[in-house]
């Protein structure tokens, strides 16, 4: 009788642990969606000295590079496009967990306040990523994103603004001149601070 006692005590912990395992599994992207994998990229060097890549980039007062880089549906969009209004330059990739962490904050910002008088545009990192973008359009629908995303798919803008490391942000005036660049990453209050 103990032993049936025992039997019936695995097979009820077995079936608990198969439930639990097929939720979890349930929860999980599916194939269509990104793959946590994609987000290691073996092109960023991870020994890099923090008070030199501080140096780098473009400084407050100079004029942005123009630009032109494809959004997710294909189409070209020039920097310049969006002048008359600040804009939130924001240089960032799938694999970069600050990335991931500042996304909702901006996207929230975004939809709260958004009016005209600025626009965040995500340049995303192309070409770092070892999907090659292809991880960029379910990150986006996952979060929600509705702010304008562009693909550096060679790395000439983020070369031409001389992005060392991700998230790299450039407060842009209406005239398309360089407030402040901002090594890191966003969240609501600090947008709030930059763009008041």
């Amino acid at each position: 009788m103990k032993a049936l006692r025992i039997a019936g005590l695995i097979v009820a912990i077995t079936l608990i642990g198969y439930l639990i395992f097929a939720m979890i599994r349930m929860n999980l992207p599916s194939d269509q969606a990104f793959d946590a994998s994609e987000y290691e990229d073996a092109n960023v060097e991870e020994e890099q000295d923090p008070e030199e890549m501080l140096k780098t980039g473009l400084k407050s007062g100079e004029k942005a590079p123009d630009f032109q880089l494809q959004n997710l549906d294909g189409e070209t969009v020039s920097l310049s496009d969006f002048r008359g209004k600040k804009v939130v330059l924001n240089f960032w990739a799938t694999w970069c967990p600050p990335c991931r962490e500042e996304m909702p904050e901006m996207q929230s910002y975004y939809a709260e306040h958004t009016n005209g008088r600025f626009e965040i545009i995500a340049v995303n990192a192309t070409s770092t990523e070892q999907s090659g973008g292809k991880a960029v359009q379910p990150f986006v629908e996952e979060l929600g994103l509705t702010f304008p995303v562009l693909m550096d798919t060679e790395g000439t803008v983020s070369d031409q603004f001389e992005v060392m490391f991700y998230p790299t942000t450039y407060l842009l005036d209406e005239s398309g001149v360089i407030i402040e660049r901002i090594v890191v990453p966003l969240n609501e209050p600090l947008l709030a601070e930059k763009l008041q």
